[in-house]
């Protein structure tokens, strides 16, 4: 098999960096907008005139909410088990070239998260009437379709129970107990995706069904809210993964790395930190953002959430797109290139986080449906249309377009 590198366009980081975003926006409006239309499509076209009939409120919800499943389920969650967890195994198995790599593997995730939605609603749907098929797909009434509603909503929210159990596996933890005591590649990524799905699956019973389902035994309730209401849960949540994101994404080990390296205490602290930092920002950051959320019209907590992501987001772009600039040559100091990282992704992160929630009506990926009637995922959900592309770009693609593969 002829071996092929990587050889990037335009060489300085910074550069690069900016000409990728501005890329990656471009690819993440027109992505969506084909996306959204063909799931509409194929969900009408399942849904046949049991959807056609509803009313057209309900009908837009349940839309909103089924296209948003396929996205959650072929694109989020593969992204998380065939990259961090897996470590993209097996991705060159027929060639090293890009495109040709990234899209057999796109190809292989996009599978997989079918086949997974598959199993778990099938599974799922023999006991539970929201999730079963028939509910999911072919609500008779508006009263079916809104328990529909909040089977698809709690289903696609398993993603977040992948994003929160299966991440830290990884970026805190650094794959262990995998790493240490498996001797094979295949032990290692399979034994941590596997794992991760356990956590993920009880993360999901314990915090995602309460979420949207309040049980009851004999007119007694048996479930609460978990943090009284889902918008603040949201926004703990996108602070819990910044802090768990960080030591991976540009931190360099730190901030446990000052207390240890050894696992798996080096990932307990990360996590203690983690948490700890989500609890204690949390109302910091809903005082600061209440008047920007009451003039927009949304929850504060809510406001919390988007802006949070937003950094997140920049802060992926920064590690991967941008090299995590500067980087040692530029500024041997550890603690002086991190915290000059640090600062850049906030500093921008905040700035677009403001603009995102005040503009959010004018992209395609967000709340703009450009009069094609296309469901659009709104203030969280959009962000991560662009996210999505942008981590698949350079760990399915390599960074291809904007880098190309040459002869090694």
């Amino acid at each position: 098999m002829e071996k092929f590198v990587m050889e990037k366009r335009i060489k300085h980081p910074l550069l690069s960096g900016i000409a990728t975003v501005a890329l990656l926006v471009a690819v993440a409006s027109v992505f969506w907008v084909v996306w959204s239309l063909v799931w509409k499509m194929i969900i009408l076209l399942i849904g046949g005139s049991a959807v056609a009939n509803l009313s057209p409120d309900v009908q837009a919800h349940f839309l909103k909410e089924s296209v948003e499943g396929t996205f959650f389920w072929m694109v989020i969650s593969t992204w998380v088990w065939f990259t961090l967890s897996l470590g993209n195994y097996g991705k060159y198995k027929k060639t090293t070239k890009q495109p040709i790599a990234g899209l057999r593997y796109t190809g292989l995730a996009l599978l997989t998260g079918f086949v997974g939605f598959a199993v778990f609603v099938s599974l799922l749907g023999m006991w539970w009437e929201p999730f079963s098929w028939q509910v999911l797909f072919r609500p008779v009434d508006d009263a079916q379709a809104l328990l529909a509603i909040k089977g698809w909503a709690a289903i696609n929210f398993f993603a977040l129970a992948v994003i929160l159990a299966q991440i830290p596996v990884t970026s805190l933890f650094g794959r262990y107990p995998f790493s240490k005591h498996a001797k094979d590649d295949w032990a290692v990524s399979f034994g941590t995706v596997f794992f991760g799905l356990f956590l993920a699956l009880l993360v999901w019973i314990f915090f995602i069904v309460p979420s949207f389902f309040s049980l009851q035994i004999d007119g007694v309730a048996i479930t609460s809210q978990p943090f009284g209401d889902w918008s603040t849960a949201l926004a703990w949540c996108q602070l819990f993964i910044f802090f768990f994101l960080f030591p991976a994404e540009g931190g360099e080990g730190y901030p446990q790395k000052w207390i240890t390296t050894k696992q798996p205490w080096s990932g307990f602290v990360g996590l203690a930190i983690s948490l700890a930092g989500a609890s204690i920002m949390l109302p910091i950051l809903r005082n600061v953002l209440t008047p920007l959320a009451e003039s927009a019209g949304i929850a504060p907590d809510l406001a919390v959430a988007s802006f949070v992501l937003t950094i997140i987001n920049v802060m992926l772009a920064w590690h991967h797109h941008f090299d995590d600039y500067p980087n040692q040559a530029l500024m041997p100091s550890a603690l002086k290139r991190i915290a000059v990282q640090f600062g850049a992704v906030i500093i921008v992160g905040s700035v677009l986080g403001v603009l995102w929630i005040k503009y959010l009506h004018i992209w395609p990926f967000g709340a703009n449906d450009l009069g094609l009637g296309y469901p659009v995922l709104g203030i969280l959900g959009g962000q991560f249309v662009y996210m999505m592309p942008m981590l698949f770009m350079n760990t399915f693609f390599d960074k291809w377009p904007m880098a190309k593969s040459v002869k090694e």
